[in-house]
């Protein structure tokens, strides 16, 4: 039998290992599985489309796919955010393995954050997830205010803020990790189609990835929007952006690879050709936006004669 003293160390350990509970094994909605979980508890996702918005209601728990990303999608079908960590979680509340769609954003202080992942006071662990086609004001992928998430082997993809941060904003002393996270093709109408940081907030990017990401006024892949913040890059990629790579402080650690602009490649997808062409139409008249390259605030003739002149792919 074992001794008194040893029972006692193996009983929290046992406590603490916590249950899985299947979707839709054992419960019919990933928000009801939740519902039912305590602290170190799983719930297993199997694959298929799950609609509706998601609140990890601060419970240190791990929500993840069976199957992956590819086969797992939760979709908010163009109402709310998808993922709404809002109550203080710390990164034992982890998030892996979704495609997560659909967003349109929660009301914060009479905007809308965060399409795909609105985080408040809260630093959750996101690993393996795809977050892609989501549309918010702030942060069209996801909007981090006072928040310190670690993401990894993540993709936003596609995302579009109608003021800042396509990809993600980070404002309000918030200092996140990126490792291995890609932004492709997202956009916002004002700063930082990949990212937005404002107000002290400090992020740290490992082996990322920016390409093809616009902005309507400065800071295609990043923008720090006050001298009080920055990003710290490292062996991290930054090309196609529009109208430029990085606006505000950053802090280049070495090993990156910066394309050179090509402002002719309204697109930012590599080639001046027949689309960027159509762009310039599609703006034309007063605008300031990407399409503008002879910053005079007008979309004209001079631009349209500058993309004419670069047709081909960028050097």
């Amino acid at each position: 039998m074992p001794a008194p003293a040893l029972i006692s160390l193996l009983v929290p350990v046992i406590a603490l290992a916590g249950q899985d509970r299947h979707v839709p094994g054992d419960y019919t909605s990933i928000q009801s599985a939740i519902s039912a979980c305590a602290d170190g508890d799983r719930v297993l996702v199997g694959p298929g489309t799950w609609t509706g918005s998601v609140d990890t209601r601060n419970l240190a728990i791990t929500i993840e796919s069976t199957q992956g990303a590819t086969a797992t999608i939760l979709d908010a079908g163009d109402s709310g955010t998808v993922f709404k960590i809002i109550r203080g979680e710390g990164p034992e509340t982890i998030i892996r393995g979704f495609t997560i769609t659909g967003g349109t954003g929660e009301l914060h202080e009479t905007l809308l954050h965060g399409g795909g992942m609105w985080i408040l006071n809260s630093s959750p662990t996101v690993e393996d997830c795809h977050i892609i086609g989501n549309v918010a004001q702030m942060g069209g992928g996801a909007s981090v205010i006072a928040g310190n998430p670690t993401f990894t082997n993540c993709v936003f993809e596609d995302n579009f803020a109608t003021t800042d941060g396509g990809g993600i904003r980070f404002t309000d002393f918030s200092f996140p990790t990126l490792s291995n996270v890609e932004f492709l093709d997202n956009g916002a109408s004002v700063y930082g189609g990949g990212l937005n940081y404002a107000f002290d907030s400090l992020g740290m990017h490992q082996g990322c990835t920016f390409d093809g990401n616009t902005a309507g006024v400065n800071g295609g892949s990043i923008s720090m929007t006050c001298d009080c913040s920055a990003a710290n890059v490292q062996n991290s990629v930054l090309c196609n952006s529009q109208p430029n790579h990085v606006e505000g402080p950053w802090n280049d650690l070495g090993g990156n690879d910066v394309c050179s602009i090509c402002y002719a490649d309204i697109t930012a997808d590599g080639t001046v050709d027949v689309n960027d062409i159509l762009a310039i139409f599609a703006a034309w008249g007063g605008c300031v936006c990407v399409e503008d390259i002879t910053n005079d605030s007008a979309v004209s003739v001079d631009d349209l004669l500058i993309v004419i002149s670069q047709f081909g792919s960028c050097g």
